[in-house]
């Protein structure tokens, strides 16, 4: 029996190196981090390699606040399906995991005719992501009849969406510092530049006056040279 179950031992072993890799990947992105689009993009492929799928998206919340999903990073899927994709919290199989906000594995034999689609996928594996008790989003992968997924890969995305939960976190509040630190640049620019006219001003003000001084000397001397003796 031991040597039956060695082979699955084996290979869950290697999924938790690919786990490790994972995290490591993810922390590697936020120390490299350019902006949050390239930061989904490292992670969906990271995830879609670890887990074996065929494609799979990054949805997020967004405008932040709302209950509308949006894909944010797309591996495997057409370019005019991610631009038109959205669905509201409860719709679909991606709004209905950010409604229970828990993972789904939905087989395709087993998955309710509601949840179908028309994409040649037999399985799907989706799971929210949640930082600090806040929905941000749902993390969807797919592929088809014989690389079919198992309760150990939700158990192992599950693991997987808090690193990313951390990391979209840590991204969105990077880039919100960037954008502050660039509008404090803007605004220091413009000072600098308002600072630079008025002291122009200032000393085009102050060479007047000089002017206007040394107008005024002359013709006082003028009119005290009028007022003196006649000789």
């Amino acid at each position: 029996m031991k040597e039956e179950e060695q082979p699955e031992g084996e290979e869950r072993y290697l999924k938790k190196i690919k786990e490790l890799d994972m995290i490591w990947r993810i922390n590697e992105q936020i120390m490299s981090f350019r902006s949050l689009e390239a930061l989904l993009d490292s992670i969906l492929k990271g995830a879609v390699e670890v887990m074996e799928a065929t494609s799979g998206s990054i949805m997020l919340i967004d405008p932040q606040g709302s209950d509308t999903l949006a894909i944010k990073a797309a591996r495997g899927l057409r370019s005019d399906v991610v631009k038109k994709a959205s669905c509201k919290v409860g719709e679909g199989i991606a709004g209905l995991v950010a409604e229970r906000r828990e993972g789904m594995l939905l087989l395709d034999d087993l998955m309710d005719p509601r949840l179908r689609t028309r994409r040649k996928v037999s399985d799907a594996l989706s799971v929210p992501i949640i930082g600090e008790g806040e929905l941000l989003g749902v993390l969807n992968l797919n592929t088809k009849r014989d690389q079919a997924f198992s309760k150990f890969d939700l158990f192992l995305l599950n693991t997987l969406t808090k690193q990313v939960a951390s990391a979209i976190e840590r991204g969105k509040h990077m880039e919100e510092i960037r954008l502050s630190l660039k509008e404090l640049e803007e605004a220091e620019k413009k000072a600098m530049e308002e600072m630079q006219r008025l002291t122009r001003e200032l000393d085009e003000q102050r060479r007047q006056y000089q002017r206007l001084r040394q107008l005024h000397d002359k013709l006082y001397k003028d009119l005290e040279s009028l007022t003196g003796p006649i000789a």
